[in-house]
Formats: structure tokens, sequence, C-alpha cells
């Protein structure tokens, strides 16, 4: 296996994406979440949200080039970045999961996440 599929299948595994997407209901998916509801979490749940979701923007459009210029080392480079900024969520992210409203919130994020992927 190569170093950048190991890095890839290492964040995939770190953001729990198969666990994510099975855990949500697809009726839940379908309705989506509005911006009232972030409004339920607690202001350090609100900010966690707030900085992830840059994050995961960019890491969508690093994605996207990467289909596009699979041999630009540039953009690989910055690929590893974000994985290792998604190392740094993960405390943070662990202890919010265990809230109803926030883990069915995140999970949504994922969703979208991976369908624009």
């Amino acid at each position: 296996m190569s170093e950048e599929q190991s890095s890839r299948k290492k964040f995939l595994k770190l953001l729990g994406l198969a666990a994510g997407a099975t855990l949500v209901s697809k009726t839940g998916l379908a309705k989506g979440f509005d911006q009232t509801e972030i409004k339920k979490l607690t202001p350090p749940q609100q900010e966690f949200m707030n900085e992830y979701e840059k994050w995961m923007n960019d890491f969508t459009q690093v994605v996207r080039e990467q289909k596009e210029k699979p041999d630009d080392l540039d953009n690989h480079s910055k690929m590893i970045v974000l994985t290792h900024e998604a190392e740094k969520f993960q405390p943070k992210l662990d202890e919010y999961m265990q809230d109803e409203t926030f883990a069915y919130i995140y999970r949504v994020s994922i969703q979208r996440m991976t369908n624009e992927i």
C-alpha cells in the first residue's frame, strides 16, 4: 500500500465516515439541518462546528483537486497537512459526540462532505 493510500485510509478511519454514514437515518439525511439546528449547540460546540466546517470546505477542495490532478505534489502536501489538522479535532470531537444533538449535526455534516467528494 502506498503512503498516499495509507494516509487517506488513516484519515477516513479517523473521521469514522463508515460509522457516521450508517448511524444517520435516511430521513435525517434527507431533511438535513438548517442554521437553527446549530444554534441548539452550546457555544463551545458551535465554535467547534464552525471551525470544523471551515476545515471540511478546505478538505473538500483538496480532494477535488486530487481527482483532477492526481500527481500534483503541492496538493498532496495540503492533504497531509489537513489530515494532521483533523487529528487535532479528535479530543473535542470525542467529548462532544456524547451529546445527541451535536452527534446528529456532525454526522449530517460528514455526509454532506462525503457526498461532495
